[in-house]
């Protein structure tokens, strides 16, 4: 609360007053000065600073369904061409979660289109809605409840699907335990151990530019070259910054898991 008009108006007030030289006029005069400061000085003031923080909020709203909207659209491309429940669930979102007007309604559609079409990838968008809303735990814990949605939306959980829901949640830090209590939101059956189907195998061997028949010794060879390439304390001694730095963390684990996974595969 503002007390600057009220604080000066009654000084004011209080010599005004004093001059006149009325019984008590000193206070008389602070009191009704403080009273006029407050209505013609200090709830202006308030007012405008709570329009201000209500701005900031619609403002940080925005931003919020920009990446959850982007997001859901990167993963409901993911698996394929989007389906129609896809996008009943976003209509859904839209009319029933976020309760937008019309204009906001098109707003959200076209940055859910732009970000389907873009040739960006799903982490990039997952490491910029973090590093805007890192800080904030339930909406980072929402938004892995968002995405789950998604991919259930078509009633099947794609690999491709489950492999990005994975590396968000360790983009998130997302444990083990939070990420199986919002999968079985989605999914009745029990949670899956790490991936060992033909499908997840799959993957691995592209995280290390690999293909399932070539010689072990081989794979090595690309997965030392990968992790040498991609070591953090590598491009730390190179001066990178730290959002390169990070993304070198989260690479070089992603290497490390594929290798590991190939190996238990052909033990």
């Amino acid at each position: 609360m503002e007390i600057r008009g009220k604080l000066l108006a009654g000084i004011v007030g209080m010599v005004f007053f004093d001059l006149t030289g009325m019984p008590l006029g000193g206070l008389w005069g602070f009191i009704l000065g403080a009273m006029l400061g407050h209505v013609f000085f200090d709830r202006r003031r308030d007012f405008h600073m709570s329009e201000q923080e209500f701005r900031s909020l619609q403002r940080r709203r925005g931003e919020y369904l920009y990446h959850v909207f982007s997001l859901c659209a990167k993963m409901a491309k993911a698996d394929g061409a989007v389906n129609q429940r896809e996008v009943d669930l976003m209509e859904r979102l839209i009319s029933n979660q976020f309760r937008l007007t019309a204009q906001a309604r098109q707003n959200v559609i076209r940055i859910w289109n732009d970000a389907k079409n873009s040739s960006q990838s799903f982490e990039h968008y997952a490491r910029a809605f973090y590093l805007d809303f890192g800080r904030e735990r339930h909406q980072v814990l929402q938004m892995m409840d968002l995405l789950f949605a998604t991919a259930a939306a078509d009633g099947r959980l794609h690999p491709v699907e489950e492999q990005l829901l994975i590396r968000a949640a360790g983009m998130f830090h997302i444990g083990r335990l939070q990420y199986d209590r919002i999968r079985q939101r989605y999914y009745q059956e029990p949670p899956r151990q790490p991936p060992v189907s033909r499908p997840s195998l799959q993957a691995y061997y592209q995280v290390l530019g690999a293909q399932p028949g070539e010689p072990l010794d081989r794979i090595k060879q690309r997965f030392r070259r990968l992790a040498m390439q991609w070591h953090p304390d590598k491009l730390l001694a190179q001066g990178a910054s730290p959002e390169a730095i990070q993304r070198a963390k989260e690479r070089f684990q992603q290497i490390n898991e594929a290798y590991e996974k190939i190996l238990e595969a052909r033990k």
